[in-house]
């Protein structure tokens, strides 16, 4: 490895910085990565490859990355699930662009790899950086600041073994293969660009198929209330023909899904909870009131020490407490008060004062050896009398600047001097250096060395304040949760199947939320959150079509019995499976020729004005359609109606059936197709329709992805 490899092993104040400030992020629940699985089964493989220990690690990076970029320590369910499904695309894609690289003599080396992190560090100091670098210093310096941001890239491999910042160099290894993945796509993509010839023939074929067409339209829903009463039937022979031809291109199912239908019982607070909730608030604020002080209240509360963080006006997020906070007299009580009916609030303002929001410092580190850090310079002692020695030369007139060389370590001079904000810093830190003159020095111990700070300069000072705020969250209580449950499970035992569970749902008033296709590690069903207890359950392999669920608790928010309405496993679905489907199809073709059939007698009777007036529907005259055109660039008329209308009379109003809607068109003029100079346009046309669209890549790649051969297990090692 290049510079590097060569960049210092271990900073002690960025270890401070980074592992004091991201304490809760690092210790964000990562227990979907650290399960033990079992060695009875694989978790996945691509083309015959084991892909369980690089999946958990390329899902742990990718969680880390998103953690940092959304300033968040924990994901949701829906979080986690595009997390998994972006790492499993993500190493689909990388797999098959591997194979399809090799093929063509081109791969991807260590060195290589290596030579492109530098690369991107190294574009950041220039006009254009590496969007990807980029968007991740913009997010270590929302917390860091940006010297620190800059700092902790520079010594980025130093943090790889680190487990108290893992998470940063994970984050870090994820955007690698984001800008690398990139890389490799426009490499592929780029080739075939290039190896595509359209000779003349087939473009001045093209230019004179594209005629050009003025019409009048009129789109028509054939879901109108008006078409209600047409009612199409479909023969079983119609649908056994239709799945024997599209059987491949329609039912061959490349990863499982099931078809959920989920009971909810909402767990809401009762008038009655509501009631005694807020009694329990205004008790416990006369009591707040009346304490000596908020110390004794804590005490009596089990509420900890109080927190003595001073906050200005932006740091508070909570709708309206900032101006009330700010517009209180130091001793004021917040009196009672609700958010978004999801929690109570009180509190007191007790502490204000004028302050700086930043300082601006210069460093020295000394670390000394601990079990952790061996290779360190000094031993604690040494360290200790050092850092004294150093204070007493410098606030004797010597520069810091002159001897911060002597103690850099493998550090850079310019890590060396920043400014340390309020908001990150620990209160302990940024309250000694306040109380440090400029031009003064603090010493402060940290787990590894002692570092030193001089004080150059502070912001303009001003206002905050210290306050504290008790929350109470509103919800049912254990009676109501206990009467809900009851209720649901009640439920579950009166059903046995699908239908029986949808239609006394029915009966009984209990809304039914229908998931289609619910893959394997979805989070949600339709539009019901957090459901990843019920799609592990539904793809469990015991678990059946008609499949009844016990009673699920979803995060305290309701109640669920759910039922499985269909299973689909990978593969081409045999027709008893397909058939329900294949008759909502075909039937809305044949409702859709049924519309287009009615609305050719309306014409037959009347004009076209006439018949848009009789259906509420508006008509657009003007319309320009080209032969060759898609759909964006043909209005949203679609191609099987574009055929159609092509071969129309003029002046003759004509209803047309498309995939979906119907057109009443009334052809105008007609215009040959007129070839373009050098026939660029048409070649350009034919590059974009056949390759040169992110679409028909998109179509491309599931295709090779298609060709591949996957294993898919990771819905037993993911339950949640």
């Amino acid at each position: 490895m290049a510079a590097i490899g060569a960049i210092r092993k271990h900073g002690v104040l960025l270890l401070v910085i980074i592992g004091l400030a991201l304490l809760a992020f690092i210790l964000g629940d990562l227990s979907n990565v650290t399960r033990t699985f079992s060695n009875k089964y694989v978790m996945a493989k691509i083309d015959g490859k084991k892909m369980d220990q690089q999946y958990s690690k390329q899902y742990e990076e990718n969680t880390a990355l998103i953690r940092l970029l959304q300033g968040k320590s924990t994901l949701d369910d829906n979080e986690t699930y595009q997390v998994h499904e972006t790492t499993w695309q993500q190493m689909l894609q990388d797999q098959v662009l591997d194979k399809e690289l090799a093929k063509l003599g081109m791969t991807y080396t260590p060195q290589m790899i290596e030579d492109y992190k530098e690369s991107m560090i190294a574009s950041l100091s220039t006009q254009q950086p590496n969007q990807y670098i980029a968007q991740f210093a913009n997010a270590l310096a929302q917390t860091y600041g940006p010297e620190n941001a800059m700092s902790i890239i520079n010594s980025i491999e130093s943090l790889a073994n680190n487990d108290q910042v893992k998470d940063i160099y994970n984050a870090y290894q994820a955007l690698v293969r984001f800008a690398i993945s990139s890389e490799k796509s426009q490499q592929y993509f780029g080739l075939a660009h290039g190896s595509i010839y359209f000779s003349d023939p087939m473009a001045k074929q093209l230019a004179k198929d594209n005629r050009m067409a003025m019409v009048s339209l009129m789109t028509v829903n054939p879901e109108l209330t008006a078409f209600q009463s047409l009612k199409p039937e479909v023969a079983e022979k119609e649908m056994k023909d239709f799945y024997n031809t599209h059987k491949d291109e329609l039912f061959n199912v490349q990863s499982k899904n099931r078809d959920i239908n989920v009971a909810v019982f909402p767990i809401n607070p009762t008038p009655a909870d509501l009631k005694a909730i807020e009694d329990s608030v205004r008790k416990d604020f006369a009591a707040f009131s009346e304490a000596a002080s908020i110390a004794e209240f804590n005490a009596a509360k089990g509420h900890g020490t109080v927190d003595s963080t001073y906050f200005k006006e932006s740091d508070i997020n909570l709708p309206e407490l900032d101006s009330l906070v700010f517009k209180s007299a130091v001793g004021s009580y917040i009196e009672p008060f609700t958010y978004e009916n999801v929690k109570w609030y009180f509190g007191k303002v007790f502490g204000a004062a004028n302050r700086p929001d930043s300082v601006l410092v210069a460093t020295i580190e000394l670390p000394f050896k601990t079990a952790q850090y061996k290779e360190a310079p000094y031993s604690k002692k040494e360290a200790r009398l050092l850092a004294d020695s150093l204070r007493q030369v410098i606030t004797s007139g010597t520069s810091i600047f002159s001897l911060q060389p002597n103690y850099l370590y493998g550090r850079e001079q310019g890590d060396t001097t920043f400014w340390m904000a309020e908001r990150g810093t620990m209160p302990e830190i940024y309250n000694n250096l306040l109380s440090t003159a400029n031009g003064g020095v603090y010493i402060y111990k940290a787990p590894n060395g002692y570092i030193l700070f001089q004080v150059l300069d502070r912001t303009q000072l001003i206002e905050k304040r210290q306050f504290v705020l008790y929350d109470y969250d509103i919800t049912a209580s254990d009676a109501t949760v206990n009467a809900l449950r009851s209720q649901a499970n009640e439920f579950a035992a009166s059903v046995s199947n699908n239908d029986e569970l949808v239609a006394n749902a029915a009966k009984k008033g209990i809304q039914v939320v229908n998931g289609e296709k619910v893959a394997s590690m979805s989070a949600n069903i339709g539009q019901l959150p957090n459901c990843r207890d019920i799609v592990s359950w539904a793809f469990g392999d015991d678990v059946k079509k008609d499949a009844i669920s016990d009673v699920f608790n979803i995060n305290r928010m309701f109640f669920a019995v759910a039922s499985v309405a269909k299973v689909r496993d990978e593969g081409v679905m045999k027709y008893k499976d397909a058939k329900d489907e294949i008759k909502v199809m075909l039937e809305r073709k044949a409702k859709i020729d049924m519309v287009a059939g009615q609305l050719n007698k309306d014409l037959a009777s009347g004009n076209m004005q006439a018949v848009a007036q009789k259906y509420s529907v508006p008509v657009t005259d003007s319309v320009m359609l080209s032969f060759a055109g898609d759909y964006y660039m043909n209005r949203g008329v679609d191609s099987k109606a574009i055929g159609q209308i092509f071969s129309l009379p003029k002046n003759k109003p004509t209803a047309v059936s498309g995939n979906n809607v119907d057109y009443v068109v009334n052809v105008i003029e007609t215009r040959d197709g007129q070839a373009s100079q050098n026939l660029m346009m048409e070649k350009n046309y034919l590059q974009n329709a056949v390759i040169g669209r992110e679409r028909n890549e998109n179509t491309l790649m599931s295709y090779l992805v298609s060709q591949t051969k996957v294993l898919d297990n990771r819905v037993r090692f993911y339950q949640k």
